[in-house]
C-alpha cells in the first residue's frame, strides 16, 4: 500500500537535497546567493509581504536561540537594530555575538564571541537547514550549530577582514593547538580557525583570543569535542535536520504554508531548553523566561507534529515544577527550571493546559506509561480546583493571560473548564472514577455561562460586587468594564462549548465586530491596548496592535466550523506579517511591521503549527473530541 504521506514528504526531501547544495555553494559565491535557503514549495519569505514602514528596512530578528538538541544551547545576538517609535521606548541593540553559552553538566558558562567589522546588519533570518545567516554591509555570517554535536561553527563571506573575540572568564587555562588553540575548563572549548591570525591571551581570570579572518573561511568552537571539518559539519547538520524535518506529522498544506510550517518547528526545537526541556518565550532578553501558558502551547504543537519525546520533556518538567498546592508559578528561569520568585502574580490558567496537553498527548500516543507517571500531578491539580470550584464555583482570581487585570478572568475560568473536561475523559479512558470531575464541570460551567456571557458576548472578566436589594446587602459577580477580549475565542475551539452553537457564534462575532484591525488586519487582544505603544515597549505607532496569537484563534475557530476559506486566508496573513518566515508577537496597527521587541514569539509559531495541522484534517488532530 502507498504511503502518501511519504510520498508528499519526497518532495520536502528534494527541496533539502537543494538546500543542502545551495548552502555549499553560498561559500563560494556572494552571499546573494544564500535567498536559496529560505525557499521551500517555491515560496521567498519576505520581511512582511508590502513593507509600508517607519523606518528604512524591513525588520529582522536581533536574537535567536540555536541548539543542539540534546545538551548545548546558544544565544546569538545578530546585530540587527531594535527600532523604537518613542525616545521612552529606547531599547539596546547588542553587537553580532554570541551572548551566552549553556551545557549540560555545567550549566550557564561563562563564554561569550563578539563579530568586529561585519558592519551595518541590514537583515538576519533562520533557514530550512535550521542555521542564522547574519548579513552585513561587509559580508555574511552564518551560525550553525550541527543536531547532538557539541559544535558551534560560524561560516564567513566576507569583503574587509573580520575580527572575533571569544572570551572565558573564569578557572580556564589555554594550550596552542594545530590551527588554534584550546581554552582548559569546564567546559573544554577548542577554537580552530584555519588560515586565520590567532593570538591568545590571559587578563586576570579572563582568558581572550583574538581570531582575525578575510574572504571566506570559518571559526568552529568544539565544546567538549574533536573540531571537524566544515564539509563534515555541513553533511551532518543537513542529514539530521532532514531527518528531524521528515519525521514532522504532513499536513493538508503546500507551498509557502508548509515551508512556514517546518521554519516554526525549528524555532520551537531551538527554544526548548535540551536540558530541563522548559521553552523561552522569545529568545529577545525580555522574554527569556519559561512562561508555562506559553511553553504549554510549544508541547502541544510538537506533539501535534509527532515529535513525542520533545513534548513530554516538557510535561515531566512541568511535573517536577508544580507547587506543593498543586498549581504552578507564572514563570520560571530559562536556564535552570527554578521558579521566578521575583514574578510572583498568580495565574491559574497552566493548570486547564496542563491537563489539556496531558490528554492530547495521550490522545496521540497512548503512552499509558508516561500518564501514569503523570497522574499524581494531575491529581493534585484537580484537588486543587475541587477545594475552590465546589466553594465558590470558580478558580481564584488572577493576571490570566495577559497580566493586567486581577479579576476572575474569563480566559482561566474557560481554559481550566476545557481542562476538566479533558481530564474527565481520560479518567474515564483510563477506567478511574470521574464522577467527581463531572461535579467540578457542571459547577464551573454553571457559573461561567450565568454571569459571563452577557448581551451576545463573553466578558474578558468579573469582579465581586455589593448590591443593595430588598433590604439587604448582597454579593454579586459583574463585568469590571465593557472591554472585549480576542482570548476568548480558543476557550471555545477548545470544546467550552458547540461552535455552531448561537452562543459561540455571537461570542466570536462580537470579538471580531470590536477588535478586527481593517487597516492591517489581525485581532487585537482587547479593547484600549497600549501595552506597546505606551505602558512598557513603545515600539508600536498606535493603540491596539493585532496579536498574531489571537488572530490564529479565529483561525482555529474557522476550521473548526469548516470555513477552511477565512481560515486559510488567516494562515497567509500571518506569513506576510512574518520576519523572514519567524512570526512575531504583534503587528504595528498602521504599517503592518512585526513590533520589534518581542519578535519572535515561540507561541506564535506554536499557535501557526497548531493551526496548521488542524486545516481540513478533521480526526487528525482534535483539540478536544466530542464526548
Amino acid at each position: 500500500m502507498v504511503s502518501w504521506g511519504r510520498v508528499a514528504l519526497a518532495v520536502v526531501v528534494v527541496a533539502l537535497a537543494i538546500i543542502t547544495l545551495m548552502t555549499i555553494i553560498i561559500h563560494l559565491k556572494p552571499h546573494v546567493s544564500t535567498v536559496g535557503v529560505r525557499l521551500s514549495g517555491g515560496c521567498t519569505f519576505n520581511s512582511i509581504a508590502s513593507p509600508v514602514l517607519p523606518y528604512a528596512v524591513p525588520p529582522s530578528p536581533s536574537y535567536m536561540l540555536l541548539s543542539n538538541w540534546v545538551n548545548m544551547s546558544i544565544l546569538v545576538s545578530t546585530g540587527f537594530p531594535i527600532f523604537g517609535l518613542s525616545e521612552n521606548g529606547a531599547l539596546v541593540t547588542m553587537p553580532t555575538s554570541i551572548r551566552w553559552l549553556l551545557v549540560g553538566g555545567v550549566g550557564l558558562v561563562n563564554v561569550s564571541l563578539y563579530v568586529d567589522n561585519i558592519g551595518s546588519v541590514r537583515e538576519s533570518y533562520l533557514t530550512l537547514n535550521n542555521t542564522l545567516i547574519v548579513n552585513g554591509t561587509n559580508g555574511w555570517l552564518e551560525f550553525m550549530v550541527p543536531p547532538y554535536s557539541g559544535l558551534i561553527f560560524i561560516i564567513q563571506n566576507s569583503k574587509v577582514p573580520l575580527t572575533y573575540v571569544i572570551e572565558a572568564s573564569g578557572n580556564y587555562t589555554y594550550s596552542p593547538t594545530s590551527g588554534g588553540v584550546a581554552i582548559i575548563g569546564e567546559p573544554n572549548i577548542t577554537v580552530y580557525s584555519p588560515n586565520s591570525s590567532i593570538a591568545v591571551s590571559t587578563v586576570g581570570k579572563v582568558v581572550q583570543v583574538v581570531v582575525k579572518s578575510t574572504g571566506f573561511n570559518y571559526l568552529e568552537l568544539a565544546v567538549d569535542a574533536r573540531p571537524i571539518s566544515l564539509t563534515q559539519a555541513l553533511a551532518i547538520n543537513s542529514k539530521r535536520v532532514e531527518t528531524w524535518l521528515l519525521e514532522s506529522r504532513k499536513p493538508n498544506l503546500g507551498g509557502c504554508l508548509l515551508g512556514e510550517y517546518y521554519l516554526s518547528l525549528l524555532l520551537i526545537k531551538d527554544s526548548q531548553n535540551p536540558l530541563t526541556g522548559g521553552f523561552a518565550a522569545s529568545p529577545e532578553p525580555i522574554y527569556l523566561y519559561t512562561w508555562v501558558r506559553d511553553s504549554s502551547f510549544d508541547a502541544m504543537a510538537l506533539q501535534g507534529a509527532g515529535h513525542y519525546e520533545s513534548a513530554a520533556r516538557y510535561w515531566l518538567w512541568m511535573a517536577e515544577a508544580q507547587n506543593s498546592s498543586g498549581a504552578w508559578f507564572t514563570r520560571y528561569s530559562f536556564f535552570n527550571g527554578r521558579p521566578d520568585y521575583s514574578y510572583g502574580i498568580p495565574e491559574y490558567d497552566s493548570i486547564g493546559l496542563f491537563q489539556i496537553g496531558v490528554y492530547q498527548y495521550y490522545q496521540l500516543t497512548h503512552n499509558k506509561t508516561l500518564i501514569m507517571q503523570l497522574l499524581p500531578v494531575l491529581n493534585k491539580s484537580l484537588s486543587w480546583e475541587y477545594g475552590r470550584i465546589m466553594s465558590s464555583g470558580l478558580i481564584p482570581q488572577d493576571l490570566s493571560i495577559w497580566e493586567d487585570l486581577y479579576a476572575y478572568n474569563f480566559w482561566t475560568q474557560a481554559m481550566d473548564l476545557d481542562g476538566l473536561l479533558a481530564s474527565y475523559r481520560l479518567y474515564g479512558e483510563l477506567g478511574l472514577n470521574n464522577t467527581w470531575i463531572l461535579g467540578m464541570i457542571n459547577r464551573l460551567n454553571g457559573t461561567l455561562q450565568r454571569y459571563f456571557y452577557i448581551g451576545g458576548c463573553y466578558v474578558r472578566a468579573l469582579r465581586p460586587s455589593e448590591v443593595f436589594y430588598e433590604g439587604k446587602t448582597q454579593v454579586t459577580l459583574a463585568p469590571v468594564s465593557a472591554t472585549y477580549d480576542s482570548s476568548v475565542i480558543l476557550p471555545i475551539d477548545y470544546g467550552l462549548i458547540n461552535p455552531l452553537s448561537s452562543r459561540a457564534i455571537n461570542a466570536v462575532d462580537c470579538v471580531i465586530n470590536n477588535l478586527w484591525d481593517s487597516r492591517v488586519g489581525g485581532l487585537a487582544r482587547y479593547s484600549g491596548d497600549i501595552y506597546h505603544y505606551a505602558a512598557y515597549l513603545y515600539d508600536s505607532s498606535g493603540e491596539e496592535p493585532p496579536w498574531v496569537i489571537t488572530t490564529l484563534f479565529l483561525a482555529l475557530y474557522y476550521e473548526e466550523v469548516g470555513n477552511y476559506t477565512a481560515a486559510l486566508n488567516i494562515l497567509n496573513w500571518a506569513v506576510n506579517h512574518s520576519e523572514y518566515g519567524l512570526l512575531p508577537e504583534a503587528i504595528d496597527p498602521n504599517y503592518g511591521n512585526p513590533l520589534p521587541s518581542t519578535s519572535p514569539l515561540v507561541w506564535s509559531a506554536s499557535m501557526y503549527v497548531i493551526g496548521v495541522l488542524s486545516y481540513n484534517q478533521s480526526g487528525v488532530y482534535d483539540l478536544i473530541p466530542p464526548g
